[in-house]
């Protein structure tokens, strides 16, 4: 191998260096020898198979999806949350509106002016109704006799006291 600087000066020269030296007999021939001697490796068991990362591939798959499937979820949440708050700025927009208009239509000026458009005039003598001082009296119902026998039916009982409490019954009245 020539030492001169030339042949380190760069990668493909050491490389060719490297090459030269393993492509010379009695290099090649030892390495050969010592390759003969050796026995073949071989692997017992089977293809190697990744069986123990398995369970940690799966965890890993699920939390994937997991993170996916919540990340989606959160997404459709906020663009509901969105919609959700224009369709109540647009229904507060809508009820200050609608009190507006609830406010106007309650104003007096308003309904004096549609009251003389209508014909109508205020009153020249303002005139007040005081109540009597009379109680109201409850007439007391009379006494039916049973004519089922042995009390009868409560329902009928009830009709019939509740009749004589409020007033004659409209088969009594229509009776007289």
């Amino acid at each position: 191998m020539p030492a001169s600087k030339n042949t380190h000066d760069s990668f493909d020269d050491v490389f060719d260096a490297f090459a030269a030296l393993e492509g010379d007999g009695a290099a090649g021939d030892s390495t050969q020898a010592s390759a003969s001697r050796r026995r073949p490796r071989t692997r017992r068991g089977g293809p190697r198979t990744p069986l123990p990362l398995l369970p940690i591939i799966g965890i890993c798959a699920g939390i994937g999806i997991a993170y996916v499937s919540q990340t989606a979820h959160l997404t459709q949440a906020t663009y509901q949350a969105n919609a959700l708050a224009v369709e109540q700025r647009q229904l507060q927009s809508q009820a200050q509106q609608l009190d507006a208009d609830l406010a106007r239509l309650r104003s007096s000026a308003r309904i004096d002016a549609a009251a003389q458009q209508m014909g109508m005039k205020p009153p020249g003598k303002w005139a007040y109704v005081t109540a009597s001082g009379v109680p109201v009296s409850v007439p007391t119902a009379p006494v039916t006799a049973d004519t089922t026998g042995a009390g009868g039916d409560p329902m009928q009982r009830l009709v019939a006291a509740l009749s004589g409490t409020f007033g004659p019954s409209e088969a009594q009245a229509a009776g007289r």
